[in-house]
C-alpha cells in the first residue's frame, strides 16, 4: 500500500475516501485498516461496510501500517506514530474536538487524558507528523491545548481566534494574521469577533503563509459518498420548504428546538414549512408531546444509513440543531451532496466549517432558526468538501517531501 487509513471500525463516513484513493492509485495501493469489527448495533444501522474490499483487520496488516508511506489515522496510536517518525514516514492524525462541553478543559485533570495529550504533542515535534482537525472547533481546541502546554495562560480562558481555508487540507492561521493581510470582508470580521473564527476567501492571493505549529495543521472533515442526482450541486428549493431531520433523538441534538421553530406560534412568522423527523431515541416522547396539534410535523420510523440519502432527495432543507457535542455531523455532508439547503448551528463541526455564515444559528436560538426558515435559504452545495478534493489533498501529501518549519508556541 501507498496510503492507509487506520480507524476503530469500518465507517461509511471514511470508506468513500479510501475507495476514491483506490480508484486513483490502484486498489492495492490504498487500504482501510480497522481495529474492531462492526458491532451488531452498527450493522442494524446499515453500516455494512465490513465487506468492502478496502476494509482489513489490523491484526492481519499491522506490518503494512508500520511501513506504508502515508498513514492517516483516526486512532490515537501515538507509539505507532513515533515508530513511523523514526523511519521518516509521514503520518496524519485526525480527530474531533478535544474539549467538548461538560468537562471541557477539565479533561486534562484526568491523568490518562493528560498523558495522551502530552504523547500527541511529542509526536508534533517530528517534521513528518501533521494534525488534521475535523472541523474548526477541533482546531481551536488543539491550539488552546498547545498554547497552555507552552505556557500561554490566556488559553485557560479562551481558545485562540483563527482564520481557515474551507477545504480539505486547507491552511489555518491566527485571525490577526488574516486581518493584517486584509483578506477578510467586513461581514467575516464581524462574525469572527463574535465567534472566534472566520473562513478565508478563496481568492486570497497567497497572502497567508502558516509557520511554526500552524504549518502542522490542515483542515479536515468526513467525506461521504457523492450524491446520485445533484452530485453535490445545490437544487431549487420548493416553497414552502420541506424540512428534514434524521438521527437518534438525544438531548444534545436539540431536536426540540427544530420542532418549536416549525410548529404554529403567534409570535413567530411562518411560511408553512413541513417537518419530517426520522428516528427514535430517549427524547421521542417529549418531542411528540411538543408537536401535538402541529399537523405540519410528522414522525417517521428509523431508516438505515443506506436509505437516508433517498429520503433527502424528497426534501428541500436539512436542519442540524445540535449543540457543541456534535463533533462534525456527517449528515450535513450527505444533505449537501444531495443538493439540499442546510441550516446548522455554529457549534457543530460541519456547520461551522462548511456552511456560509448566513446558514448558521446558535444552538438553542429558536427565534433565529424560525426566522431563517421563514425566508429564502442559501443553497451552497458541497463545494470543496467532497471525496475528490480530499483525495487530492492526500495524494499531494504522498508526493510531497517538503517539511514544515519547527513548531512554535501558540500566542
Amino acid at each position: 500500500m501507498k496510503i492507509a487509513f487506520l480507524g476503530n471500525t469500518p465507517s461509511p463516513h471514511q470508506l468513500p475516501l479510501v475507495r476514491e484513493l483506490g480508484r486513483r492509485l490502484g486498489e492495492a495501493k490504498a487500504g482501510y485498516v480497522y481495529r474492531e469489527a462492526l458491532s451488531s448495533e452498527r450493522r442494524q444501522m446499515g453500516w455494512g461496510a465490513a465487506n468492502s474490499a478496502f476494509a482489513m483487520p489490523l491484526k492481519d496488516h499491522a506490518d503494512e501500517v508500520e511501513q506504508v508511506p502515508l498513514l492517516y489515522s483516526g486512532e490515537r496510536a501515538f507509539a505507532l506514530f513515533r515508530r513511523r517518525a523514526a523511519r521518516g514516514l509521514t503520518t496524519l492524525y485526525m480527530s474531533e474536538r478535544w474539549f467538548k462541553p461538560g468537562l471541557g478543559m477539565m479533561r486534562l485533570l484526568w491523568p490518562g487524558y493528560f498523558r495522551m495529550a502530552w504523547a500527541f504533542l511529542r509526536c508534533l515535534r517530528n517534521n513528518r507528523f501533521y494534525y488534521f482537525p475535523i472541523g474548526v472547533h477541533a482546531a481551536r481546541d488543539f491550539l488552546r491545548m498547545y498554547g497552555l502546554f507552552h505556557g500561554d495562560l490566556r488559553c485557560l480562558f479562551r481558545a485562540p481566534a483563527i482564520a481557515f481555508e474551507s477545504r480539505p487540507g486547507g491552511a489555518i492561521v491566527p485571525l490577526r494574521e488574516a486581518l493584517r493581510a486584509g483578506i477578510l470582508p467586513e461581514a467575516s470580521i464581524a462574525f469572527a469577533k463574535r465567534f472566534g473564527f472566520a473562513q478565508i476567501p478563496e481568492a486570497h492571493g497567497g497572502k497567508i503563509t502558516p509557520c511554526g505549529v500552524w504549518a502542522k495543521l490542515r483542515m479536515w472533515g468526513y467525506f461521504v459518498e457523492p450524491g446520485r442526482g445533484a452530485g453535490g450541486h445545490a437544487l431549487p428549493i420548493q416553497h414552502p420548504p420541506r424540512v428534514l431531520w434524521v438521527g437518534r433523538m438525544l438531548d444534545w441534538k436539540r431536536v426540540g428546538d427544530l420542532v418549536r421553530a416549525c410548529r404554529p406560534h403567534p409570535d413567530l412568522k411562518r411560511v408553512g414549512v413541513s417537518l419530517d423527523l426520522y428516528g427514535h431515541g430517549p427524547e421521542e416522547v417529549g418531542l411528540r408531546a411538543l408537536a401535538v396539534g402541529a399537523e405540519n410535523i410528522r414522525f417517521h420510523d428509523f431508516v438505515p444509513v443506506a436509505q437516508v440519502r433517498e429520503v433527502m432527495r424528497s426534501h428541500d432543507v436539512y436542519v442540524l440543531p445540535s449543540n457543541a457535542y456534535e463533533g462534525w455531523g456527517a449528515v450535513v455532508s450527505e444533505a449537501l451532496e444531495e443538493g439540499m439547503a442546510v441550516l446548522a448551528t455554529v457549534e457543530s463541526g460541519a456547520g461551522a466549517t462548511v456552511l456560509p455564515p448566513e446558514n448558521l444559528f446558535s444552538a438553542g436560538d429558536v427565534q433565529a432558526l424560525a426566522e431563517k426558515l421563514s425566508r429564502p435559504i442559501s443553497a451552497c452545495g458541497i463545494g470543496h468538501w467532497n471525496v475528490s478534493a480530499a483525495a487530492d489533498a492526500l495524494v499531494q501529501f504522498l508526493g510531497s517531501s517538503a517539511a514544515p518549519c519547527e513548531p512554535a508556541p501558540c500566542v
